[in-house]
């Protein structure tokens, strides 16, 4: 009995320990200041401290010769919401049903066991927004905020209300700018009227309006200013409009693609409009983007325009983690390394109400990757990565491959 009571306090000892792992001399990135070399104290996964000389009952990381920053966040993916995007069967971001418009939620399509989230999580990508599209209509619905994790996935089903405008506005509108617009005004003034004579609309005792009820119904949040109206859109001219519609509705306005924004940088830092970009992005594919140029993110921020980061195009999904090649390409470009860093962890987190994760704070939980480089290096690799507080395989589809074939070259070297 007696050394059954041992090894019950023995076992007891070790599971204690452990809610404490140290990270122990590592440079850390906070996307606030210079970068600093400093130990990290986590605690039931929890930031506990960050200074010189700590030490722990619990278990070691060694943090020499390595870096740590936030998990890294993606502005615009379809994770969870696409499989194989060949594949019709596979694809839930994307609808083409004018019935459901501004009421679609795309997080009510998320499947967590897709195979990308083990994938990205393994490269440090934590936190990602997922953004629905619709290809008859300028509203495409609510994106949602996610985590990287298979339980507790989806942080909010609903943090912006994505309107596609430009030439995709111009298209589903009859042909011109000015009528995507003007249907985006006319929606707003419905919702308006649904919010005031709701009664009456719903006994059919008022005019036919445009939308249905369910979409005037979640157009109430960005009236209010609640929900963020995310705006896809590049030209400058059609920017400049959009914020000036945002402000005579007084919307919250954010800002997605934008590759001409740079053009009014200083009209967005004065309507503190925050802008969600791929900084790689610099290639004319249409004329709404003929002034698209790969210095933009250094231009506006350097105006004081707030940015979050996306990367591989209009299809970030499979590679959404490679959003740390775009930001280090915004740096090659003139972008501070810590604006860069900024734009891929707390600035997101700020702009879609998730502070707790996204910064490097005590009392946070820890949302963290530990790299064997510096965060933006495109060889560099995750050694650890941390999700709200727990600590994550980096196993993944892909790497259970890799480790397969490896094994047979080298089995087949070996004969």
């Amino acid at each position: 009995m007696k050394r059954l009571v041992l090894l019950a306090t023995g076992l007891l000892s070790v599971h204690l320990s452990a809610a404490e792992v140290l990270i122990d001399n590592v440079m850390i990135y906070d996307g606030q200041k210079d970068p600093y070399q400093a130990d990290m104290l986590l605690r039931d996964g929890v930031i506990a401290e960050i200074g010189q000389n700590l030490t722990t009952t619990g278990s070691i990381i060694d943090g020499r010769g390595k870096t740590l920053s936030a998990g890294i966040f993606n502005g615009n993916t379809h994770l969870g919401v696409v499989e194989v995007g060949a594949i019709k069967d596979t694809v839930d971001y994307r609808s083409d049903n004018i019935d459901y418009t501004a009421s679609l939620s795309v997080a009510e399509a998320i499947n967590p066991y897709s195979v990308l989230i083990p994938y990205n999580r393994s490269l440090g990508l934590t936190r990602a927004l997922v953004v629905p599209e619709n290809d008859n209509h300028i509203f495409a619905g609510s994106a949602a905020l996610i985590q990287l994790r298979d339980d507790q996935m989806i942080l909010n089903p609903s943090v912006g209300m994505v309107v596609n405008l430009g030439q995709h506005g111009k298209d589903v509108a009859g042909g011109s700018r000015a009528t995507g617009l003007a249907m985006l005004r006319t929606a707003l003034d419905e919702a308006k009227e649904f919010a005031a004579y709701k009664s009456q609309i719903m006994k059919g005792e008022y005019r036919d309006l445009s939308l249905s009820y369910h979409d005037l119904a979640a157009l109430q949040p960005v009236l209010s200013g609640d929900l963020p109206l995310i705006v896809k859109v590049d030209r400058a001219a059609d920017i400049l409009r959009v914020v000036e519609l945002a402000q005579q509705y007084k919307l919250s306005l954010v800002l997605m693609s934008a590759r001409e924004a740079w053009r009014v940088a200083s009209e967005l830092a004065n309507a503190k409009v925050a802008v969600i970009m791929d900084p790689i992005n610099n290639l004319p594919m249409g004329y709404d983007s003929l002034g698209a140029r790969l210095d933009a993110a250094a231009i506006l921020n350097q105006a004081g325009v707030e940015l979050v980061f996306t990367g591989m195009g209009d299809d970030a999904s499979h590679n959404a983690a490679l959003v740390r090649q775009s930001a280090a390409n915004a740096v090659a470009h003139g972008l501070p390394v810590t604006a860069a860093i900024k734009a891929i962890t707390s600035t997101p987190a700020r702009l879609f109400n998730a502070e707790k994760f996204g910064g490097i704070q005590i009392g946070q939980p820890a949302d963290l990757v530990i790299w064997d480089g510096h965060p933006l290096e495109a060889m560099s690799i995750p050694e650890h990565v941390y999700v709200a507080g727990k600590a994550m395989s980096l196993v993944s589809r892909a790497s259970r491959l890799a480790d397969r074939y490896l094994q047979r070259i080298r089995a087949f070297q070996g004969n």
